[in-house]
């Protein structure tokens, strides 16, 4: 009887495990870990944007870019845009990783090598989150947030913003920067996975601990966000482009680089980093310690009630 409850127990561990990795769990644990990091990242988000889309050879402090949202609209300032916030880093959270485990599952199946399995995966989770959900709702964020700088209030609501960009721009509105934000989004996504899954190997037992889960999900995010935070400045810049202009000064990524970098210099590029660096590393040390929790519950729920919507029997199969 103990060696049959050992046995049991281990099961029921391998199980978990397996279901970890089915599609709705790991959608399921993705969008509570991203609305988890995105209550609580979102004033650095605010700031780092405020950054971005000033345009001078000088720039603005994050320090100044925080006084000002402060003195124009108060503590609300910060979580301007924060509806499209929640829906965004939710959704996008639970494409991420849904996208990810099944791309994984399929380079392995390939034969893909080990090293790159994960970067590989991350990259395809990446443009895939980007045509799927990000672009849209990063850029009617931007427009909300960039109401601060203007002053014209255009975007108040999530439904308004959506209304307005498509009476002045149709459906394609809402994918401005759609070049920027799948670079951003492919290269940020297959970075972090690549780095945390060397140091949580490095530093971490099985399964992680909490604190473990963060330091490895911080690391990721600041190499990721020094690695591509130039492309994220072209992307603000062109989601900001209000509806208002007549002439678009940014109409791609290289142009809007290059535009940049003779305009105001390289230093623009990397305006907002220090915000971005914060919001990133404490956002993903969150998402990836939150959705070891939460697959985990949502594995061992699905194991317990005996499968939601097939989990358990197209897993076992």
């Amino acid at each position: 009887r103990p060696f049959a409850f050992v046995c049991t127990v281990a099961g029921m561990a391998e199980s978990t495990k397996t279901l970890k990795k089915h599609p709705v769990v790991s959608a399921a644990a993705g969008f509570f870990s991203g609305a988890t990091e995105a209550a609580i990242t979102m004033p650095f988000d605010t700031v780092k944007t405020y950054c971005q889309v000033q345009k001078s050879t000088t720039g603005v402090s994050p320090i100044t870019g925080a006084r000002d949202i402060f003195r124009l609209k108060g503590i609300g300032g910060f979580y301007f845009g924060l509806p499209a916030v929640l829906v965004q880093v939710a959704g996008k959270g639970a494409i991420r990783w849904s996208a990810f485990e099944q791309f994984k599952q399929g380079l392995q199946k390939a034969g893909a090598p080990k090293a790159s399995v994960d970067f590989c995966a991350g990259i395809g989770a990446g443009f895939a989150e980007a045509f799927l959900w990000t672009t849209p709702t990063e850029r009617l964020k931007v427009l909300r947030q960039n109401d601060i700088r203007s002053g014209l209030n255009r975007y108040a609501s999530l439904p308004s913003a959506v209304r307005t960009v498509a009476k002045e721009h149709g459906v394609r509105g809402l994918y401005a920067g759609i070049g920027a934000c799948g670079i951003r989004q492919a290269s940020g996504v297959g970075v972090r996975f690549a780095v945390y899954g060397r140091v949580k190997s490095a530093i971490t037992s099985d399964p992680p601990q909490l604190w473990q889960s963060a330091v490895a999900g911080g690391l990721t995010g600041c190499v990721s966000t020094a690695l591509n935070h130039p492309i994220d400045v072209c992307k603000t810049r062109i989601e900001a482009q209000d509806g208002a202009s007549q002439v678009k000064e940014y109409t791609g990524t290289v142009q809007c680089l290059r535009t940049i970098v003779r305009q105001e210099g390289v230093r623009a590029l990397y305006r907002g980093i220090a915000p971005r660096m914060i919001k990133i590393s404490l956002g993903q040390a969150i998402t990836f310690s939150a959705y070891e929790r939460y697959s985990e519950f949502a594995a061992e729920a699905a194991g317990f009630f005996g499968g939601f919507a097939g989990v358990s029997t197209a897993t076992s199969k």
